[in-house]
């Protein structure tokens, strides 16, 4: 059901089919005319202070957020006056906040960086800002009153289609380019792969996130920003890394050396299958588990450089619900999640790998074409449950859903993330703009307040309407 979402996008959704569907083109936000928007009382309240409790109410209201992709909404975000009419109709409809992009996969930079090159060109797309992008977008959300965090697609550094982005031009990136083993033998990523991603295992990879999250958090400008998103915080697929370096981190892990390189990890039986269709060696499970460590590490240190410098800050992960993921090496899980052990390509220890523990929330991202049931296991409400048992309570965790399809059911998609986890997230704001799902948004939200015994923000906050 997955690929009805993205069925115009399908070359992509093969490539990235454990991760969010690719957003569709740019589309202008189209306005419907006979739209009005919710009324807005008089009732002043700080519309900084995300832990306002509406008089009556018993709870603190949870976080509605609209994800904002960097690459889909580049040119939509290019002036000032649109991302203010935007964040202000998201307001009015009952977003109490936003996940905005600032690093897209092309590996440049979004906010004032000292080692990322600006973003500037995008998608065949030029924007030149005479302003800081995300001050703006921080400073614009908390004078309406919403949550904001920034994110990045983390292990993607280019666009091969294109040869464009870091991964090409930038020599710290290029020396840590993924090497993929595919039925022909072994083959840079920027070669075979849809992006050009960099290995996880690397300490430059490692040292590339620390520095990015410090320099953000340590920057007064960004003061207000609550929380960060790893975003592609993963391998790109079961093919990558087969770089030397991963074998010596691999052999250091297992305490011998590997004999057979890669064969012992997968084989192809003929050069003329797919890259998928390999057969396990000796050491695939040790492999699997190794793979899912350095990507728990990727997730340690960086929770590490962000309490450092900003304690109060949220770290979260957004990950596919199709849980279990050992072809990217994400294991969100608990460490205490022993059930996944079970699996034919898990070691004992496997479960240990998880890394909920070190989040503050997870993003889990329930990305089915069908929200409520339990037949099956293709629906949200499903991968809600579910993922509450992987988890045991490491942390608090949001649904998160696309709204790529026009006929997806948004209103009850909204009111059962809100009830049932601790928060929601939209994805993403292209889509909502392109089939005009605000109305669908508030009523489900609206219905969750009614619910929850929450006012709803729109008859206990003043937020000015949208110009």
């Amino acid at each position: 059901m997955f690929k009805k979402i993205v069925c115009s996008l399908l070359a992509l959704a093969l490539v990235f089919a454990c991760d969010k569907p690719p957003v569709k083109p740019q589309e202008p936000v189209d306005v419907d005319p006979t739209d009005t928007l919710p009324p807005t009382d008089t009732t002043v309240v700080d519309p900084v202070d995300s832990n306002y409790i509406a008089p009556g109410d018993t709870i603190r209201e949870k976080p509605l957020v609209m994800w904002i992709d960097a690459s889909a909404n580049f040119q939509r975000f290019a002036q000032k006056k649109d991302i203010k009419a935007i964040l202000k109709r998201a307001r009015s409809y009952g977003f109490n906040g936003i996940v905005v992009g600032v690093k897209p996969g092309n590996g440049r930079a979004l906010y004032e960086s000292e080692f990322l090159q600006p973003c500037t060109v995008l998608g065949g797309a030029k924007v030149e800002r005479d302003y800081d992008y995300l001050e703006y977008i921080l400073t614009t959300a908390k004078e309406l009153g919403m949550r904001v965090e920034a994110s990045a697609s983390v292990m993607v550094m280019g666009a091969n289609a294109t040869k464009a982005g870091a991964l090409f031009d930038d020599e710290y990136f290029m020396d840590l380019e993924c090497i993929e083993y595919l039925p022909d033998g072994l083959h840079k990523i920027s070669e075979t792969g849809q992006f050009g991603a960099i290995n996880p295992c690397h300490p430059k990879t490692v040292a590339y996130v620390k520095r990015m999250l410090t320099e953000m958090f340590s920057n007064p400008k960004y003061a207000a920003l609550d929380g960060f998103v790893l975003d592609y915080c993963r391998y790109m697929d079961a093919n990558s890394d087969f770089s030397d370096y991963s074998r010596s981190c691999f052999e250091g892990y297992i305490g011998k050396p590997v004999e057979n390189w890669p064969e012992d990890i997968y084989y192809y039986k003929s050069p003329d299958v797919s890259r998928g269709d390999y057969t396990p060696g000796p050491l695939y499970n040790q492999w699997i588990e190794w793979r899912a460590r350095v990507i728990q590490n990727v997730v340690t240190e960086a929770r590490s450089a962000l309490k450092v410098v900003r304690p109060d800050a949220d770290l979260s992960v957004w990950a596919a619900a199709w849980y279990p993921l050992p072809h990217t090496g994400q294991n969100w899980g608990s460490p205490r999640y022993t059930m996944v052990d079970s699996q034919w390509w898990a070691t004992r220890q496997y479960h240990t790998t998880g890394y909920a523990d070190q989040l503050d929330y997870f993003q889990l991202g329930a990305y089915y074409s069908k929200v409520l049931g339990y037949t099956g296991s293709e629906t949200v409400q499903y991968a809600l449950g579910y993922c509450r048992q992987i988890l045991k309570g490491d942390c608090p965790f949001w649904g998160t859903f696309s709204v790529a399809e026009q006929k997806f059911d948004v209103e009850n998609a909204v009111k059962l993330c809100l009830t049932d986890t601790d928060g929601c997230m939209v994805f993403d704001l292209c889509h909502i703009a392109s089939w005009q799902h605000w109305k669908k948004i508030k009523a489900g939200a609206d219905a969750a307040w009614e619910e929850l015994g929450v006012n709803s923000p729109l008859k206990s906050k003043q937020f000015p309407s949208e110009e």
